[in-house]
């Protein structure tokens, strides 16, 4: 019995080792080349990037270069070194290769692994053997431009970087554009790489920026850096001022202004442009509404006249406009108001009456409202008698926030003249009744 569980055992084991021996093996995977190109990410074309991964590390790599049309080896390279990643799965950089001709060539790449694999793939990837292009001496002839001067011109220098030797050299005979937000300036180099081109600024605020598309597959494109450019603008200045400050409502007030902007540091007058009269809450341009359009003299000055319906004031702006009628960003908008107008809005007693009852005593009535449809918060009427109707008034007696009142039983023999009189305030006119007589007993 011991010897049959000692050859089971034995039989156990040996199914056991032929089970996990191919799992095993299949672990030692063998390389695989998953990419070979141009160092482009850091201008380097005459260096080769290869990512491979396999089971095992991986020892050596050897690039083959060939030529894609006649499918001859150029050059071979084995001097790589780990870029990023792990040996068994990364990113291997050779050293610059010196070919004799500028090309796009073909990549056959060999891999070893310490498992004793060894794979070659044929074609696997190229390399664009070309000249890296760079801008240098890039620089703006001013960071702003002018009413007078509105185009920027940039200058610089396209060289390039030979690959093998690293010489720089003048790209010549090369197009090439500057962009702004709106506009372009265009430009060819020339045979030292130098350039110039002028670019129409539209906007507040633009970078522009410098681009080489080449044409050619030995030359690399390339772009400049981003070079801010802004618009100084002519100020403009509006003054407004109005004939008085306080009127009645349906009474005339007159604004006059000037218009000027700002011309080699002295305020000049703009004259013949047409400026937008506005009626204001706040002397802010949000806060205002259009009433109408002048035009200035050839002093920039101009006036309006008009009836206010409430208090207000009178702004008036200006805005340039260019000849595809939009708003011109090398002239500032200009805004001014005046001083408050104050509208007295309107008041008025509908009706007012006095008289004596059977005993002898007065009875006043009267009707008061705002005729504008406007009414302050409180207000008081005031009713008063005078002996003569002309002078001497006295407050009999004060009403609040009545539209309509009455007294009765006044005890008063003589004549006596009766009157309704709402005092005013900021805002509201001052009115008073008609006169009234009741005569004496």
């Amino acid at each position: 019995m011991r010897k049959v569980r000692f050859i089971l055992a034995a039989l156990s084991a040996g199914i056991m080792a032929a089970a996990v021996s191919p799992v095993a093996a299949q672990a030692a995977e063998s390389p695989t080349v998953v990419s070979a190109h141009s160092d482009y990410d850091n201008d380097a074309y005459d260096t080769l990037v290869v990512s491979a991964r396999s089971g095992s590390d991986i020892t050596a790599i050897t690039a083959h270069i060939v030529d894609s049309t006649s499918h001859e080896e150029i050059a071979s390279i084995s001097a790589f070194t780990l870029r990023s990643g792990t040996a068994t799965d990364g990113v291997w950089v050779s050293v610059p290769l010196l070919l004799d001709k500028l090309g796009l060539y073909a990549v056959d790449v060999e891999v070893t692994d310490t498992a004793g694999h060894h794979v070659r793939q044929d074609s696997i990837g190229s390399l664009n053997y070309a000249v890296a292009t760079y801008f240098d001496y890039v620089a703006v002839n001013r960071a702003a431009a002018t009413y007078e001067n509105r185009s920027v011109k940039v200058k610089g220098k396209l060289l390039g970087r030979y690959p093998g030797t690293r010489e720089i050299v003048p790209v010549g005979g090369a197009y090439l554009v500057v962009y702004g937000f709106a506009n372009y300036g265009e430009a060819t180099t020339k045979a030292d790489g130098t350039f110039t081109a002028e670019v129409p600024i539209a906007y507040e605020s633009e970078s522009l920026q410098a681009i080489f598309n080449s044409a050619s597959g030995d030359l690399i494109s390339s772009t400049s850096g981003m070079y801010p450019v802004t618009i100084k603008a002519r100020p403009v200045r509006v003054a407004v001022a109005v004939d008085r400050k306080r009127v009645d409502h349906d009474q005339t007030v007159t604004a006059a202004g000037r218009v000027t902007w700002r011309v080699d540091g002295a305020w000049v007058p703009m004259p013949n442009v047409t400026a937008f009269v506005l009626q204001c809450s706040q002397p802010d341009l949000d806060r205002c509404a259009y009433l109408a359009s002048v035009v200035t003299g050839e002093d920039g000055r101009f006036t309006y006249s008009y009836a206010p319906g409430e208090s207000t004031y009178i702004g008036v702006s200006y805005v340039e406009y260019s000849a595809d009628g939009g708003v011109d960003p090398y002239v500032q908008p200009g805004f001014g108001a005046s001083k408050l107008v104050v509208v007295d809005q309107a008041a008025a007693f509908f009706e007012f009456t006095a008289g004596r009852d059977s005993a002898g005593l007065i009875s006043v009535h009267g009707r008061f409202d705002f005729t504008n449809h406007q009414a302050p918060a409180h207000f008081d009427i005031k009713l008063q008698c005078s002996a003569n109707g002309v002078d001497g008034w006295r407050t009999y007696q004060t009403f609040t926030d009545q539209r309509e009142f009455d007294v009765t039983g006044v005890n008063l023999p003589h004549t006596v003249h009766w009157r309704a009189v709402y005092p005013g305030e900021v805002g509201w006119q001052r009115t008073v009744s008609e006169v009234v007589s009741v005569p004496a007993l």
